[in-house]
């Protein structure tokens, strides 16, 4: 499964990520102030796995695979 992680604002209050899974791709939401410079921080990486962890009993690196849909185009 491919893993596509969106850094965002307006989450509800309180919730710092969240996972959409689809049948192409998993798709995460984690909160801005998980990342720095675009990059996710320690903290936020850790923030995802839990929430990947949660949902489809997984981490970020043992999830993620190459988007076969972006290869194609």
């Amino acid at each position: 499964m491919c893993v596509h992680v969106h850094l965002a604002t307006g989450l509800p209050a309180g919730v710092l990520t969240w996972v959409i899974l689809q049948p192409a791709h998993t798709l995460v939401y984690a909160d801005a102030t998980l990342a720095r410079s675009g990059r996710l921080t320690a903290a936020g990486r850790a923030a995802v796995d839990e929430a990947l962890a949660a949902v489809c009993g997984q981490t970020l690196a043992a999830a993620a695979t190459p988007c076969q849909l972006r290869l194609a185009s």
